[in-house]
């Protein structure tokens, strides 16, 4: 039997468990990826580090993926109301699977702010006009984010446009689109929440 001494047991046993941590962190860096998009595990924006919460699918008629969306938030939510009224850096990021008229997207993110802000489109009008009006048509490739700054608004980002548009009621009306009480999914709502299997 070896007579190894225990410092030099401690020793190793110290460099393993170094060892095999930096691997586990190495794993976790890796984005993840839905549908053949890949999403970082973290952005930094404005000197904020926003983490992915959840990703998702949204499909059309049947088995027909058009995009993929991942939410990122400062803090971890699961609660729908949480993560749209937290005044904190937040961004969802679309990554488009097929061709989507400027129209049809216009209309769906349209539908999805009626349903759920109704009360306060009065407000949101001329903002929401803004936007409906910079959004391009978007082609399979395309990513489209809108990322909410506190204090200065949420951006817009496509194809090398960028559109920023104040307010914080804006910010909650658009990410209601997709975390709503009336989402455009409900699947893709307890994805991005990472309750999906809850």
């Amino acid at each position: 039997m070896l007579n190894i001494p225990k410092r030099e047991v401690r020793s190793f046993a110290a460099k393993g468990a170094f060892f095999f941590l930096l691997a586990l962190s190495v794993v976790a860096a890796q984005p993840r990826e839905v549908s053949g998009i890949s999403f970082p595990e973290e952005v930094s924006v404005a000197g904020r580090e926003l983490r992915l919460n959840g990703v998702g699918v949204v499909t059309k008629a049947i088995f027909v993926e058009v995009y993929a969306v991942g939410l990122y938030l400062e803090k971890p939510a699961t609660d729908a109301r949480a993560a749209i009224s937290i005044d904190q850096a937040k961004r969802i990021v679309i990554g488009m699977k097929h061709n989507v008229s400027r129209r049809a997207f216009v209309q769906a993110v349209e539908r999805a702010i009626l349903l759920n802000s109704r009360s306060a489109i009065p407000t949101l009008r001329a903002r929401l006009d803004l936007l409906e009006h910079a959004l391009p048509a978007l082609k399979k490739g395309d990513v489209l984010d809108f990322t909410y700054m506190p204090g200065v608004g949420t951006r817009m980002r496509c194809q090398g446009k960028e559109l920023t548009i104040p307010g914080k009621d804006f910010a909650d009306a658009l990410f209601s689109v997709w975390l709503g009480p009336k989402p455009v999914n409900g699947a893709l709502k307890r994805q991005l929440l990472g309750v999906a299997h809850k």
